[in-house]
């Protein structure tokens, strides 16, 4: 695990949240290809594959997580794909985590991160959170991570409704 960054984002009560946000493998070979089968060719079996990058390349003792949560994709992109591909993921990690997975975030602008370049990245995502009740300590999973932008966007977001923690991670990164 070459990327782990340290972050910290302002909440709604001036508070510092802490967040990490971690890649595991760069996005090549097979965890490219694993990324690639499950987000295109609808090889749903590889989300517990890459949810097993996940799980077994972190000390998990080292964080605080009471919840599992992702980075949706678009609308289009699930309707295409038949499926939130970082979902998938997510649903896994809590399985093999026994933590409760929740759907915490929706995305509420239509714009792909595909293709674009990093200063258009780093403006695009945006997501609002649900209201947390009992989970403060948010794990957000999302497929690649490239600029963090993705990752931030969802923290702010879950940040704002009372996180007092978050990690967010991703099996493959490109930075």
């Amino acid at each position: 695990m070459e990327l782990h960054r340290t972050e910290l984002v302002r909440s709604n009560t001036g508070a510092l949240v802490t967040t990490q946000i971690l890649g595991i493998e760069p996005h090549e070979g097979h965890t490219r290809e694993l990324v690639l089968g499950l987000k295109y060719g609808r090889k749903r079996m590889n989300a517990r594959l890459l949810a097993d990058i996940i799980v077994d390349s972190i000390t998990w003792n080292d964080f605080n997580v009471d919840v599992v949560t992702w980075a949706p994709t678009t609308t289009s992109h699930q309707h295409e794909r038949g499926m939130d591909h970082a979902e998938l993921i997510a649903r896994h990690v809590g399985v093999l985590l026994a933590l409760p997975v929740k759907r915490l975030l929706r995305r509420i602008n239509t714009v792909s991160q595909t293709g674009l370049d990093r200063d258009e990245r780093l403006i695009s995502p945006e997501f609002v959170a649900r209201p947390l009740r009992h989970h403060r300590n948010v794990l957000i999973i999302d497929d690649v991570v490239t600029t963090g932008a993705t990752f931030l966007a969802a923290t702010a977001a879950i940040v704002e409704v009372g996180a007092l923690s978050v990690v967010c991670v991703a099996p493959s990164r490109t930075i």
